[in-house]
């Protein structure tokens, strides 16, 4: 589905001051469900992770459900993940009906886990007020441009694209700066001081899960012994997530393919899980394309990528 321009009833004034009418919008779901999500209740309890598509969503969202729920294996090995922690957009995306879009969200038990895509103009109002948890993940655009091309392929688009030319139309050399992925993460790291939320990235967690784990506990304020310490250090590896059923989106795939009825590849949601892994994938002339593209829009906020990834400004991606 294309994306399309959208207007947020109110923007979080609260939280960024900045010139909101110079900010683009598009969202594949429309107007009336950006509206709705607007509205939509927030609890004080949510816990919400927001990121951009496969920045280590899936890897945080299973480390945070069993955080909250008491480092509860047997339940989170017998349950899908989207059930246990649902995608915000996913429900309308399948079914377009706007009575049931948030169906999902509400029918949890608090305290709701909930994921999203969505900027942060888009998510729900109240969030700017109540200031409920919230962790956000980031990761190497050029990694995660990689892993978004397998993974559309696997729900069956893109299927007579090549990667390379995958790359090139994200990109969009003819696009403004900054890009939307851009300011998806800027908004966040800006606010990455703030005592609610939590700013991390796929390549820290990469470098010191252990540490990631015991940040989290700290910030949601759980408790955690060096057994479970060692259990969760085992079932977030990536050869357990790979090999874990209820952890590679089998639920989601199956609703996507028998809705579109297209030709599909079977990659692995969890598929390769390393950090720089499109140095394997990608040709010297389309990664300079990239990191040209890239700098571009670290120029326009002065940032690295080095610091949007919390890593030290000499290592290298």
């Amino acid at each position: 589905m294309d994306r399309v321009p959208v207007q947020p009833k109110s923007y979080p004034t609260n939280l960024l001051q900045k010139d909101w009418t110079k900010r683009a919008i598009y969202e594949r779901c429309g107007q009336a469900f950006v509206d709705k999500v607007h509205d939509m209740e927030v609890k004080d309890d949510d816990v919400w992770i927001v990121t951009l598509p496969k920045c280590g969503t899936t890897w945080m969202q299973e480390l945070l459900w069993l955080v909250m729920n008491d480092f509860d294996f047997e339940a989170a090995r017998n349950e899908h993940l989207e059930v246990r922690t649902p995608f915000l957009e996913f429900d309308f995306l399948i079914h377009k009906d706007l009575n049931r879009a948030l169906a999902p969200v509400e029918a949890l038990k608090s305290p709701r886990l909930i994921k999203s895509h969505m900027p942060l103009p888009l998510l729900p109002q109240q969030l700017w007020s109540k200031k409920p948890k919230l962790i956000y993940v980031y990761r190497n655009p050029k990694d995660y441009i990689v892993s978004r091309y397998y993974h559309v392929r696997s729900i069956g688009f893109g299927m007579s694209t090549t990667l390379e030319q995958f790359v090139l139309e994200t990109l969009d050399e003819d696009a403004d700066v900054p890009s939307e992925d851009f300011e998806h993460v800027a908004e966040f790291y800006e606010l990455r001081n703030e005592p609610w939320i939590f700013y991390t990235s796929f390549e820290r967690m990469k470098t010191n899960l252990r540490q990631v784990i015991e940040d989290i506990c700290k910030f949601l304020n759980k408790t955690i012994t060096e057994q479970q310490m060692e259990q969760m250090l085992k079932h977030l590896s990536f050869e357990e997530m790979k090999k874990n059923p209820k952890l590679n989106h089998h639920w989601e795939f199956e609703q996507i393919r028998a809705k579109h009825q297209t030709e599909h590849e079977n990659h692995n949601f969890v598929r390769r899980g390393k950090a720089g892994g499109y140095k394997d994938e990608l040709s010297s002339d389309i990664i300079a394309k990239m990191d040209e593209r890239i700098q571009q829009n670290l120029d326009y906020y002065k940032l690295s990528l080095q610091k949007l990834l919390l890593l030290d400004e000499n290592t290298p991606l």
